[in-house]
């Protein structure tokens, strides 16, 4: 079989609350250089897909940060290197890759896409590439495929993977039994023989002690990176939710065209919101019709301020150290001393930034908010951001 053209789909979007007040409505996450390499987790990403395109990746944002994305893409845009979309308003990840997958079925039916997130940071880009590739061979044989993390922890903020085949007796009381087995058994060992697993559920984020069991049982971190043919795609999803298929073709088919602009506003406030999870992967891992690559590159979502600061220690930067135990990583130009203190601090300011005796905290300051945060209770920040409206702050979010 030939091998059909890869083209990347990059979906930009969320407001990125756990990482406030760096992240803000108008400036999120993707859009941050957050590690203080000089390039945003947007411009990381590309830089990491466009070597594995055979086409010009696409960029789905939203219009309010159309114009931020792409100044940052500059000339890649400029010189057809990358393509940017804008969506009129947030509709859920299924939308937008599934608008994405229909402008290249229009173009190259065959075409393989894979949809990879704008703000994920990834250590390991060699392994991350042929995982990558594996996927793309395994979507060539008409199935949606997945890429499973090697959980270092039992992360209650990610949702799990479980493979055909493995134990079934860690799914949530509530969820349907698995398939032990997938229905193509002879698909199944081409896949193995190429270090793909099929799979037989996912399952939502658990809380700690469900998610000991899980990783027990071998089951793997779901990332939310999707491989798969563009026509495959849509065809599946016409017989889940056969208006949104139909909506994001009727806006391909006008692409180009004097009505581009009317359709999209007709057909898009239609679409249903929802997540690529609960859209395609969810019911077509229930029908055997979904793998995995088994994969470990170093991923982390930075979902929060404790994962940013993990990520910081495995990075060469600027670090305050001391023989006091002191170990003070600093992102940006601010002025910082510390004496027996162990943190992250983001600022640059002019004020300068004093610790002492703190341990296991992110220190934010900007210049219209400042946050102090222990980093083991970083996944709460969002109930803070939440009260801003309440309180008349509306303006800092």
């Amino acid at each position: 079989m030939p091998e059909a053209p890869f083209i990347p789909v990059i979906p930009a979007g969320g407001s990125g609350t756990r990482l406030w007040p760096l992240s803000r409505r108008d400036r999120p996450k993707f859009l941050l250089d957050l590690t203080g390499e000089g390039r945003s987790l947007l411009q990381l990403t590309l830089d990491r897909l466009a070597p594995l395109a055979d086409r010009p990746p696409i960029v789905v944002t939203g219009r309010a940060h159309a114009a931020a994305v792409r100044e940052q893409l500059g000339d890649h845009e400029a010189s057809g290197a990358v393509r940017v979309l804008a969506e009129p308003s947030a509709r859920n990840s299924m939308p937008a890759i599934a608008l994405a997958a229909a402008l290249v079925e229009r173009e190259e039916p065959d075409a393989v896409i894979g949809a990879f997130a704008a703000d994920h940071l990834i250590k390991d880009e060699a392994a991350f590439a042929r995982a990558v590739t594996a996927a793309r061979d395994a979507a060539e044989l008409g199935l949606l495929v997945t890429l499973g993390i090697t959980p270092t922890c039992p992360s209650t903020a990610f949702g799990y993977i479980q493979a055909a085949g493995a134990s079934a007796d860690d799914a949530p009381a509530d969820d349907a039994p698995a398939d032990d087995a997938p229905a193509d058994a002879a698909l199944a060992g081409r896949l193995r023989a190429v270090g793909v697993e099929p799979v037989a559920r996912f399952v939502e984020k658990p809380d700690r002690e469900r998610a000991e069991e899980f990783i027990a049982a071998g089951m793997r971190w779901n990332a939310g990176m999707f491989v798969v043919r563009a026509n495959v795609l849509l065809d599946e999803l016409a017989a889940q939710i056969p208006a949104l298929a139909a909506g994001v073709r009727e806006i391909a088919a006008a692409h180009g065209t004097d009505e581009a602009q009317q359709v999209l506003e007709r057909v898009w406030p239609t679409m249903t919101a929802i997540a690529i999870d609960h859209a395609l992967a969810e019911p077509l891992a229930a029908q055997g019709r979904v793998a995995m690559v088994p994969a470990e590159f170093g991923w982390d979502d930075v979902g929060d301020f404790a994962a940013l600061a993990r990520r910081l220690r495995d990075r060469e930067g600027r670090v305050l150290r001391g023989e006091d135990g002191t170990e003070v990583h600093v992102v940006g130009s601010a002025s910082v001393d510390a004496h027996a203190s162990r943190a992250t601090v983001y600022g640059a300011t002019d004020r300068h930034i004093a610790l002492l005796g703190l341990q296991g905290v992110s220190i934010v300051d900007t210049e219209d908010a400042l946050l102090v945060l222990a980093d083991e209770q970083a996944q709460a920040l969002q109930h803070l951001v939440d009260r801003l409206d309440a309180q008349g702050l509306d303006r800092l979010r």
